[in-house]
């Protein structure tokens, strides 16, 4: 999962990206106290352990595991982490 399509979907889950630093994009959430630091790589890969933790420091539910990097097992990890069902 790259850096983009995790923003976009912790933007549809009420994140705002507030600043830049390097290639660091800050975002923050106005019921949530602490600010999420996800470093955007370009098309590179995120890890599934780093997006694990972005996932729970943001407060949203799911966990992925590396067999669900397939575009079929991110649609479905996207769905488990904003709780929407089919």
């Amino acid at each position: 999962m790259t850096a983009s399509f995790l923003i976009s979907y912790l933007e549809r889950a009420g994140w705002q990206q507030v600043r830049q630093q390097g290639i660091h994009r800050i975002l923050s959430h106005p019921s949530h106290p602490n600010l999420l630091s996800i470093p955007d790589l370009g098309e590179q890969a995120l890890k599934p352990s780093l997006v694990n933790d972005i996932c729970r420091e943001a407060g949203l539910k799911g966990r992925v595991h590396k067999e669900q990097f397939s575009p079929r097992g991110i649609v479905t990890m996207v769905r488990n982490v904003l709780g929407l069902s089919r």
